[in-house]
């Protein structure tokens, strides 16, 4: 019994090791339907890593190596060639350096060199008065670039004023009116022609066009959503980075200044057209933009416009003449900047807002003659038009703030319209026939003055000109004795006249007294009421 056991497990050890070779077979003893699971065959053992292996890892590290050395020998050379275009006073330095410091795209730097490669074969091609204008501002460009100032923040604004200069110059039918203003096609930026120097980038015009835009949505007229938001951004896009802001700079020459130079009636301006959009529009991006605009009021001159003044702040018209008080680009600074602090509710607007207007307030009185308005503090006096911008602005701060200083001085400055001006007419005595005299009067503003003598025998003297306030002589010499009627006639400004007139007499100049005789030689001088002594005669009677 044993045996038989003994020999059934040997015969299932034998199965079982077929099967593990990769039998499918049946195993007799264990049931027809009983089968037994199929081996999975072993995975084949992986080879060592050998040479072609080993030889594709190496080259793979040595690309790297090369290519990590190549980017070094490139920054290098880069590096290098940046310093020589910072050395370089060049316009195509000053686009390589920005090419080379990664300011500007390859496409964009060479667009900007073809805009100025354009402009020089125009200008070589013109003559004349175009010639001139257009080689005017390239000059301009190529000075910015020598004093290293033509930076990449500044690129679009200038090349900008290269195109549409080569345009005007190349195409224009008619020369421009000094001071004649022209919009190209659908772009917002205005130019303005300044004899000598071309067409010009006017930032002001241009912001005062979108603001007063913004003032009429504002107050319920036609707005144009779509056509704002375009005007809005590419007057953002023409502004550069000035020490730290956002800044609407001019580039040409202008009193005295030399570009670029900033305004803060500009600065103002736009602070308050994106502050009026930011509300309009619904985009508060514009009031953060506004804000970036800020640092030009913080900032001395000449990077800003911002002074000390009695009370507060005085924000400058022009950041290259800090002694230039102007009160109606003042006015306008400070009018942006309370619109900035109640529409876009920015803190740092109310802060400027409130030096500015405490320090303005107190000036006002200092603008007002009397009779009419100065354009500078102690300076001459406004033209009428802007006699009639500074009470614009001071009506504005008057509705916005309610202050009886801005208010009082609006109703007189408008007054000063209605008025003639004052005359007051020296008497003029002891006027003697041909011997030089004058006319003397004083006026209370200027005005275009006519000054008439006439006599029987007709005028003697006529004269027309124009004159500021204050003392006046005009220099006149009667012809003859008699009776001589002056009139003064002037029209102010704003057109009212006044006239004062006076009669003179004038007399025949006393006769000159005859020179005595002198004595002659051996004789003693006469004595007054003496009969001069006669010399004794010698000859015999």
């Amino acid at each position: 019994m044993g045996l038989r056991r003994l020999a059934v497990l040997v015969v299932l050890a034998a199965a079982v090791s077929v099967a593990g070779c990769g039998g499918a077979g049946r195993v007799e003893g264990l049931g027809a339907a009983a089968r037994l699971p199929q081996a999975v065959p072993a995975p084949a053992a992986t080879p060592a890593a050998t040479g072609p292996r080993e030889r594709a890892a190496s080259l793979a590290v040595g690309y790297l190596r090369r290519d990590a050395a190549r980017r070094e020998a490139f920054e290098r050379w880069r590096l290098a060639e940046l310093e020589k275009a910072r050395r370089s006073p060049t316009v195509a330095a000053a686009l390589r350096r920005a090419l080379l410091a990664r300011h500007v795209t390859r496409a964009e730097h060479d667009r900007l060199r073809a805009d100025y490669d354009a402009a020089r074969r125009a200008r070589d091609r013109l003559t004349g008065l175009r010639r001139a204008e257009l080689g005017a501002v390239v000059g301009a460009v190529e000075a910015l670039a020598a004093a290293h100032r033509l930076t990449a923040g500044r690129f679009e604004p200038v090349f900008l004023g290269l195109r549409r200069n080569r345009e005007f110059w190349t195409g224009a039918p008619d020369l421009p009116a000094p001071a004649q203003r022209t919009l190209f096609g659908r772009d917002p930026a205005v130019f303005q022609y300044y004899p000598g120097q071309g067409m010009r980038l006017q930032q002001l015009a241009s912001w005062g066009r979108v603001n007063a835009r913004l003032g009429t949505c504002r107050l319920g007229g036609h707005c144009p959503r779509a056509a704002l938001r375009r005007a809005l951004d590419r007057l953002v896009a023409l502004g550069a980075r000035r020490d730290r802001f956002l800044a609407w700079e001019s580039y040409f020459a202008f009193g005295g200044g030399t570009p670029p130079w900033i305004s803060g009636m500009t600065q103002g301006t736009a602070v308050q057209a994106l502050a009026r959009a930011s509300r309009v529009l619904r985009r508060p991006r514009y009031r953060r933009t506004a804000e970036r605009a800020l640092g030009a009021f913080r900032a001395a001159p000449p990077v800003g416009v911002g002074v000390d003044a009695p009370g507060g702040r005085h924000y400058l018209m022009y950041s290259f003449s800090p002694g230039l008080r102007i009160l109606n680009g003042d006015l306008q600074a400070i009018t942006g900047l309370r619109d900035l602090a109640r529409l876009g509710g920015s803190r740092q607007a109310r802060v400027l807002y409130r030096l500015g207007e405490r320090a303005a307030r107190r000036a006002v009185r200092g603008f007002d003659t009397g009779a009419w308005s100065l354009y500078s503090e102690q300076g001459r006096e406004s033209t009428l038009g802007y006699h009639q911008l500074v009470g614009r602005f001071l009506g504005n701060l008057c509705r916005r703030t309610g202050g009886r200083t801005y208010c009082s001085a609006e109703r007189r400055f408008a007054r000063y319209e209605r008025e003639p001006p004052r005359i007051a007419l020296a008497r003029t005595r002891g006027l003697h026939a041909r011997r030089a005299a004058g006319v003397r009067f004083t006026l209370s503003k200027l005005a275009t003055v006519a000054v008439h003598v006439t006599s029987r025998r007709g005028v003697t003297m006529s004269r027309r000109l124009s004159l500021p306030r204050g003392s006046h002589t005009l220099p006149w010499t009667p012809p003859r004795r008699g009776r001589y009627r002056v009139r003064v006639e002037a029209w102010g400004p704003s057109g009212p006249s006044g006239v004062r007139a006076d009669v003179v007499r004038v007399v025949l100049p006393r006769p000159k007294p005859k020179p005595r005789a002198k004595p002659r030689r051996g004789q003693p001088p006469s004595r007054p009421g003496m009969a001069p002594l006669r010399k004794a005669s010698t000859k015999r009677r």
